[in-house]
């Protein structure tokens, strides 16, 4: 029996409304670690979204770098790019930490054929069977772009993610001997259909790919979704592994995980999830501050959203939270009749259309016809996928600044 331990979509580097979440990094990643230490995986993959920025400091560089290190120490583990990720940094984490150095470390930035390092063959169950997994990292719609006699357009990204995947599962097929070989796939990309949460990047829906066009193989092993869930599709396993730590507000209640998969050639797999629970809680109160005073203890070390009522407008609202809660990072205190009052939507808040949903529906209503709405659209959220939304690139001089204020050289005699 071969063993693979998923992950996914670890976001190193993301901020929660400006808070930095370094401890909860520090803790999670510990974990996932010790998971694999436990259970003695034959391979690991990582399925994308290593870091929040494609830009990110060295500092969290030096955090994924030590962790991926720590897991390749106990088995191969192969990390593929997700739309967050940098292909250049990709490729300078492969010199120098890459299986060419001995290290069992595999960075696949972008795509590559099979014969290029696409697909790759590991020893699994003690050398008595042979893992054999393509990977197919994020691929950008602009692969698809296309010249026609209408003008330039997006290809069909379905189509063509269809021929890449295609490619890949033909060359890992090949010599396939049924008794020994165990098939794996990873992909970072979107499947029709699958819960997605308000903390993803907004995505046409034409950058898509159907669960059916999955490969027939043991196991996809899924990224690009931060809500761990299986992918239905006949006699299909996938899975999105899920982002280790809750990315926003709206993922407060998801528990989080990483898969542990065990698979025999020809049978199919059993997969179990474990649970991380070493991060701290997102946590939402609404009620008055007496009654948040009675449950201080429930919210004692979590990041908290509290709206209060019956209260007065008051400045020191967010003072006299931290006095209750002291140990808790305290997220937007607001007041529940100054929400009530202030309220301008027609819809309940938690249903909030994504932003090329709205954008779609504003072009609707200014009389754009079918075919301009959607190539605005298309455009638009292509312009939304490019930006990192909520962490900044790092500053170098910041960087430094901040290296020598924790590093402090001191003279001795």
């Amino acid at each position: 029996m071969s063993r693979l331990l998923h992950t996914s979509d670890w976001h190193v580097g993301h901020t929660l409304h400006g808070h930095p979440r370094t401890e909860d990094f520090d803790a999670v990643l510990a974990e996932i670690v010790a998971i694999a230490r436990e259970t003695q995986p034959d391979l690991i993959v990582h399925s994308g979204d290593l870091f929040h920025s494609a830009r990110p400091s060295p500092r969290d560089m030096l955090r994924a770098l030590r962790t991926l290190a720590g897991l390749a120490a106990i088995a191969p583990t192969v990390v593929v790019a997700g739309n967050h990720d940098s292909p250049v940094f990709f490729d300078v984490f492969e010199v120098l930490t890459g299986p060419s150095v001995g290290r069992g470390l595999f960075f696949v930035g972008r795509y590559r054929p099979a014969d290029e390092g696409g697909v790759f063959a590991f020893d699994g169950c003690g050398g008595q069977e042979r893992i054999r997994l393509a990977a197919l990292p994020f691929v950008h719609p602009n692969r698809f772009w296309q010249q026609s006699s209408s003008g330039p357009s997006y290809g069909d990204y379905a189509k063509g993610m269809r021929e890449l995947q295609a490619g890949l599962v033909k060359a890992m097929r090949e010599e396939y001997d049924p008794d020994r070989d165990v098939l794996f796939f990873t992909a970072h990309v979107y499947v029709t259909g699958a819960d997605r949460s308000k903390s993803e990047r907004a995505m046409d829906a034409s950058f898509e790919i159907a669960a059916e066009d999955l490969p027939d193989v043991s196991y996809t092993a899924l990224g690009h979704i931060h809500l761990p869930q299986a992918v239905r599709s006949g006699t299909l396993t996938a899975r999105y592994a899920g982002s280790p730590l809750a990315m926003d507000f709206s993922e407060a209640d998801q528990p989080k995980g990483v898969a542990i998969v065990d698979a025999e050639p020809g049978r199919p797999v059993r997969v179990r999830i474990r649970r991380l629970t070493s991060a701290r809680r997102l946590a939402r109160f609404e009620g008055t501050l007496d009654q948040l005073r009675a449950e201080a203890a429930e919210y004692d070390g979590t990041f908290l959203k509290p709206l209060i009522s019956g209260e007065k407008p008051d400045v020191a609202l967010h003072q006299k939270i931290a006095e209750i809660v002291p140990h808790a990072v305290i997220i937007k205190p607001a007041l529940a009749e100054e929400a009530a009052t202030d309220a301008v939507l027609d819809f309940d808040p938690g249903e909030e259309p994504q932003l090329p949903d709205a954008f779609r529906a504003y072009l609707a209503r200014e009389g754009l016809t079918d075919a301009d709405t959607q190539a605005a659209v298309t455009a638009f959220t292509q312009l939304l996928n490019e930006v990192d939304h909520e962490a900044p690139p790092p500053v170098l001089a910041h960087e430094l600044l901040r290296a020598a204020l924790d590093n402090p050289w001191t003279e001795t005699s």
